[in-house]
């Protein structure tokens, strides 16, 4: 009997999953879904509309949640000594635009493609309070990196990838069934190209591109060797659609 009941729930998990191919071909654009997610690419809303029975149009947004550390950073000034907080945070909110491609009519196998849109430094390094005593040209140093204040004392770093971030996965799951409520999941990858440390210049009063041989530390430049040999952000995501 138990056997006979995990059977059939898992029946009825493959019917949400792939149910409703026909139905989809009778609702082009006449039909829409309103889903949410959760995953590698941060929680997310969507709406979803299928244009025929082989290809669904997706838009959403999706963001990881602000996440933070801060740290101490001493630093003296001729004989006076001085510390300051410095905080990092990583936030990562991007817009969507996708396209499922549905290569096997009687299936729920999807592949996808399109792009995600959102602000490049995912990663944002400041110090809490204003740095005292130093001068014009001056600086303290961070990671085995001399970093200037700017004009209220402020030093600031961040990490950058591409705004524009072409995405390609495969999947399985229709948002839009004869179910009023769909379940999809997604393996994929969004495209950022190669991730860039930078710090303000004061002086130039702009971003600075760093590079390795701006630290003086081995173990930072393995970190940033490791950052900026990421060019891809892999996506694993799992998605619940209400249907209308």
């Amino acid at each position: 009997m138990k056997s006979n009941n995990l059977l059939l729930t898992i029946c009825a998990a493959l019917l949400m999953l792939g149910g409703g191919v026909a139905s989809a071909e009778e609702y082009i654009f006449d039909r829409f879904a309103v889903g949410v997610e959760v995953g590698t690419a941060g929680a997310g809303l969507e709406l979803a509309t299928p244009v025929t029975r082989f290809v669904t149009l997706r838009a959403g947004v999706s963001a990881l949640p602000e996440l933070s550390k801060t740290f101490t950073q001493p630093y003296s000034i001729g004989k006076i000594q001085y510390s300051t907080t410095i905080e990092g945070k990583l936030h990562k909110i991007d817009g969507k635009f996708l396209t499922d491609i549905y290569p096997f009519p009687e299936s729920s196998f999807h592949l996808t493609t399109g792009i995600y849109m959102g602000t490049p430094d995912f990663i944002r390094v400041q110090n809490t309070t204003p740095l005292q005593g130093i001068g014009k040209g001056e600086g303290i140093t961070v990671g085995g990196m001399l970093i200037s204040p700017d004009a209220q004392g402020y030093i600031k770093a961040n990490i950058k990838a591409a705004a524009l971030k072409p995405y390609f996965g495969i999947g399985f799951g229709r948002p839009v069934s004869d179910h009023h409520l769909n379940l999809a999941v997604d393996l994929g990858v969004q495209y950022w190209g190669k991730p860039t440390v930078n710090a303000w210049s004061p002086d130039e009063e702009t971003w600075a591109t760093v590079t390795p041989n701006d630290f003086n530390n081995n173990e930072v430049q393995k970190y940033y060797d490791l950052i900026s040999g990421i060019s891809v952000y892999p996506v694993v995501n799992l998605r619940l659609y209400y249907c209308f």
